[in-house]
Parts: structure tokens; C-alpha cells; sequence
């Protein structure tokens, strides 16, 4: 499937272990992406659920940056992202966490690259979370709803690392009903797994 890379946000990494792939995960933004800057985070964790790294957040999700935020910052912006690498929204992330992780939200698609060793034979799930603020409908208003309006919107997908060349989706796993706006900030998001270059094969 082709899809145009100038609408897609690359985050790539290479893993160090005895075998090397190399791993982008391409998001695609839906019809809703443009309508406010979103908030997203990308990130990996086991099969266990272990918080594994970070791949992108951007910089308000990450520094409580918000505007009129409250003391505790807005956890309800990415909760599933702030859950599992256990982060109080209210702190910022330390500076030297942040290297090429963290950026303003893109427009028109980034590419990150970042070094993580995965062990082959292990399952990793890779998750994807994406938000906007006053992103009202009937159901979710302004009264009963607060800043953010719909929730939001998780995807996941399960990757094994055997060093094999693949592509896999991360599908669309809720948050919520009566979404009308906010299960449309992406459209899809694609894992591709390449073994680098120059690597022997096993």
C-alpha cells in the first residue's frame, strides 16, 4: 500500500541485540488530525505489560506545558501513556529525557530515530495515543466534559522480534463511545520491520 510519506510520522529505532531490525512506526493522520494540533504519545511496552520506552510525546503532554492547567497538570490528555511509564502529569520530564523524543506536535510528519535493544523471541507491544482539546459533541460538552471533550483514543499493536521482515497495524482499541471527531485524528498506523543494513543474516 503506498501512502504518502509527507502525511506520516516516522519514529524509527534499531535494535543493538545479537540480530538488528530496524523498526518505524508510521502514523498516519485521519481526517480530524487538522482541525487542532493533537496530542500523541507512541510508546512500547512487553507482552507483561512493563512500560519498555517512549518512543514520541509531544512537548506539552510531556512538560505540563498547558495553558490555564491546573496544578496537577492533565492526566486525562494521554492517561494510558502517563499510566505506563508512571509520569505525574504534573512534573515535568526531566531534560535529559527527552533528547529527540519529544517535540511539538507535528503538522505534516516528523521522523525520529532511536536506539532499543529488543530481544528476539519476545513480544512487544507497540500503542499509540492521541487526543485534542475542546473536541466537543453532543455527548461530550463543555459542562460535563471539561477541556478535553471526547476521550482520548488508544491503538495497539503486538510485534515478536524474530528478525523476519514484516508490517503490521496497530488497531483501533477504544476509549470511550459516541466518538464523532476523535476516532478520526488517525487514520492508520503502521509498524514496518526491516533488518538494517549491512547486518549478516542469522
Amino acid at each position: 500500500m503506498k501512502r504518502k510519506l509527507s502525511k506520516l510520522i516516522l519514529v524509527t529505532l534499531v535494535s543493538s541485540a545479537m540480530f538488528a531490525e530496524r523498526i518505524s512506526i508510521a502514523v498516519n493522520p485521519g481526517e480530524a488530525y487538522s482541525n487542532r494540533a493533537p496530542q500523541l504519545a507512541a510508546w512500547i511496552e512487553d507482552s507483561e505489560g512493563n512500560f519498555v520506552d517512549t518512543l514520541f510525546v509531544t512537548k506539552k503532554a510531556s512538560g505540563n506545558k498547558w495553558i490555564g492547567s491546573p496544578k496537577n497538570g492533565r492526566p486525562e490528555a494521554l492517561p494510558d501513556w502517563y499510566r505506563a511509564k508512571g509520569q505525574n502529569p504534573a512534573v515535568k520530564i526531566p531534560k535529559e529525557e527527552l533528547d529527540a523524543t519529544t517535540r511539538a506536535t507535528p503538522k505534516k510528519g516528523i521522523v525520529i530515530e532511536k536506539d532499543l535493544p529488543l530481544e528476539k523471541g519476545k513480544s512487544y507491544i507497540f500503542k499509540c495515543q492521541a487526543n485534542q482539546s475542546f473536541d466537543y459533541n453532543e455527548y461530550y460538552t463543555k459542562k460535563n466534559s471539561g477541556v478535553d471533550g471526547q476521550p482520548a483514543v488508544l491503538y495497539c499493536g503486538e510485534l515478536v522480534a524474530d528478525g523476519t521482515e514484516k508490517e503490521i497495524s496497530l488497531e483501533f482499541s477504544g476509549s470511550g463511545e459516541n466518538l464523532t471527531t476523535a476516532d478520526k485524528i488517525i487514520e492508520s498506523i503502521y509498524i514496518v520491520v526491516k533488518k538494517k543494513t549491512g547486518e549478516p543474516e542469522n
